[in-house]
């Protein structure tokens, strides 16, 4: 990190996703890193790319919150994974989206409109556009004040979250447990907490409709097959 000097760090995270990232894929965005004038840490995991630059740095793991926190941290390309959105917000680090599933294009979607950064396809991007969204979110400033924006919103508490734990803590036992803050599932019996007879109840109302549909269907084949017989026999 504090090689980088005054151009800064990129920090590359795609969570789960980095385990099934296929070879084509890693390469293209290692081609794409590579033309960065920043140093690059990429959370991967697999063969290294061969056209990887001399920028890029690979881990299996990286201590990602403490990298965000950094000051030499210029962006973070992310998959948009909660815990990924959050720590990101909270250091107030601009992002280069790129959303894969799940909740991932949600949260990307809602960054949007924040203006903290720019989004990306996984699936159809190329190098030339990680290049270009990689320069966009580091040399325009309005992406960088928009992230720090939100850091001080989110850091505007009246306690840390330390201290918060600690009096909630002193709370329950100057109180004696209480017990009016736990859950009352733990009163339902097995049957009430697993909704075990809504289950069985909407398996009997599906087995009712399966047998009255094949009792329609057995009188539907009898009387197809009454007329057929009884015109037969006309016939004959």
């Amino acid at each position: 990190m504090e090689a980088s000097g005054d151009s800064g760090v990129v920090v590359l995270s795609f969570g789960s996703y980095a385990k099934v990232m296929g070879k084509r894929k890693a390469e293209m965005l290692a081609a794409g890193l590579a033309r960065v004038p920043f140093k690059v840490i990429w959370t991967f995991q697999g063969q290294r790319p061969k056209n990887t630059g001399e920028n890029t740095l690979l881990m299996k793991w990286i201590p990602q919150n403490d990298l965000l926190a950094h000051p030499k941290t210029r962006l973070f390309i992310t998959h948009c994974g909660i815990n990924a959105v959050y720590e990101a917000m909270f250091h107030g680090v601009p992002m280069v989206r790129v959303p894969a599933f799940a909740e991932q294009h949600g949260n990307s979607d809602n960054l949007e409109t924040l203006g903290t950064g720019v989004t990306l396809d996984i699936f159809t991007m190329t190098s030339d556009d990680l290049y270009e969204a990689i320069m966009e979110v580091a040399n325009n400033k309005t992406y960088k004040s928009a992230a720090v924006r939100l850091a001080q919103l989110q850091r505007d508490q009246p306690q840390s979250p330390m201290d918060r734990a600690v009096w909630w803590i002193e709370h329950v036992i100057r109180h004696g447990g209480l017990p009016h803050l736990k859950s009352a599932a733990r009163h339902l019996s097995l049957l009430q907490y697993h909704l075990l007879d809504v289950a069985a109840l909407l398996c009997g109302v599906v087995v009712a409709m399966l047998l009255v549909l094949w009792l329609c269907c057995r009188c539907c084949c009898r009387v197809l097959c009454g007329k057929k017989t009884a015109a037969k026999q006309k016939q004959q």
